[in-house]
């Protein structure tokens, strides 16, 4: 029952094929599983008892129905008997199992409630009213020169924003948002410091976030190839923010690859978002750019960008963010192996991380509650401080 439900897959060959196993077989969708590697990829043991055909190749439905074992029983799939696995292992099974049931029992809950069924259907279709004009005829075109023309550059090579949703779907967005707040059924939050966020893909909108993913696909690869490549990962999700929930943002990188941001409405003040250098840049902590948000316009960016939320002033905004992942990517000797280059000075204070960094209380006071971070922070590491660094240390 955890895994009962329909499950994208990516299988990947290489030239030793059908001789040899393939060379990754990964879920291209949410799923929790404890013996799935952290992009989701099958673990070594898998390939190692892929079945084979009477001529001692292995199969496109031979590893279908070894990945239908896989979900099924894997302990009985590897030969493993249940007395024999370490207790720790079999808890880690079931209490992920738990969470895949949590998850499908939350979609097929809300699936009878929604109020856009649209935007639930499967398969999905995009349509040409909910996305402005000019990036419906962009991705129609498909050529870079259409990509270019809908966007405007805030900081060269760096931030770029164009009109992405119409106004009218925007509402209809925010309007299912609001829907599912009412259902009473229990909502991930995105991350750490999104309190009153959802996860998208965790409601049954990952259908529609993959569409839009792949619409969005040749935008990336025009602005940072590598990076806005071959993304086969996402994480979607909604920010809110207004008086006494989630007023701003910490500044932080993104787990994300390349991220597009955007504004879903309401009526609010103040609330832009700060952006500084790239992460190991050695302007790093410098400010770069304010850009302030407009409903149905999505500003894009890498997400080893630093940015940050400033405190909402009034009203009340609501922001779909999604993360675009690469694992080719995310293989390259660019991202496991990053230049770091020592700071070119102290940092600005609209810069600074409560979170991240070591010197923060040099800088500014640390807000309340968040006074345990004092000198907890990594940034900047060690040997790659500015001149004249000081860490803040505790109060006497």
């Amino acid at each position: 029952e955890a895994y009962d439900f329909p499950f994208k897959v990516r299988i990947r060959f290489d030239r030793e094929w059908p001789q040899g196993a393939p060379e990754s077989v990964r879920f291209q969708c949410v799923i929790h599983h404890a013996l799935l590697d952290d992009d989701n990829s099958l673990p070594l043991p898998f390939y190692r008892k892929l079945p084979r055909d009477a001529s001692g190749n292995c199969t496109v439905r031979g590893v279908v129905a070894a990945l239908r074992d896989f979900l099924a029983d894997p302990l009985h799939a590897w030969g493993v008997s249940e007395e024999d696995a370490p207790e720790r292992f079999r808890s880690q099974l079931v209490m992920h199992q738990k969470m895949n049931e949590q998850r499908l029992r939350t979609i097929r809950k809300y699936g009878q409630k929604v109020k856009h069924p649209e935007l639930f259907a499967t398969p999905l279709r995009l349509r040409e009213e909910w996305f402005a004009p000019g990036l419906w005829k962009a991705m129609q075109e498909g050529t870079p020169e259409a990509w270019r023309a809908i966007l405007e550059t805030h900081l060269l090579g760096e931030i770029f924003s164009f009109k992405m949703f119409t106004d009218e779907f925007c509402d209809l967005l925010v309007e299912e948002i609001f829907n599912f707040y009412a259902s009473g059924l229990p909502a991930k939050r995105p991350n750490s410091m999104n309190n009153y966020g959802i996860i998208l893909n965790e409601i049954g909108l990952e259908p529609f976030i993959d569409e839009l993913q792949r619409m969005l696909q040749p935008l990336g690869e025009c602005l940072w190839p590598g990076p806005g490549s071959a993304w086969d990962g996402h994480h979607c999700f909604i920010v809110r923010y207004r008086e006494k929930e989630d007023l701003g943002l910490d500044m932080h990188t993104d787990d994300s690859d390349v991220t597009f941001n955007v504004c879903l409405g309401l009526d609010f003040t103040g609330a832009g978002i700060q952006f500084c250098g790239l992460m190991g840049a050695p302007n790093h902590r410098q400010h770069t750019y304010t850009y302030q948000h407009v409903k149905g316009t999505c500003v894009v960016h890498l997400g080893r960008k630093r940015h940050g939320a400033d405190d909402i002033a009034s009203g009340e905004r609501l922001n779909m963010i999604l993360w675009n992942h690469s694992s080719t990517y995310r293989q390259s000797t660019e991202y496991n192996e990053p230049d770091y280059v020592q700071e070119v000075g102290p940092p600005d204070a609209v810069c600074v991380s409560y979170t991240h960094d070591r010197d923060f209380g040099i800088f500014k006071d640390y807000p309340v509650g968040k006074e345990h971070f004092r000198s907890k922070g990594w940034c900047p590491p060690r040997d790659f401080e500015y001149q004249g660094f000081k860490r803040d240390t505790e109060k006497p």
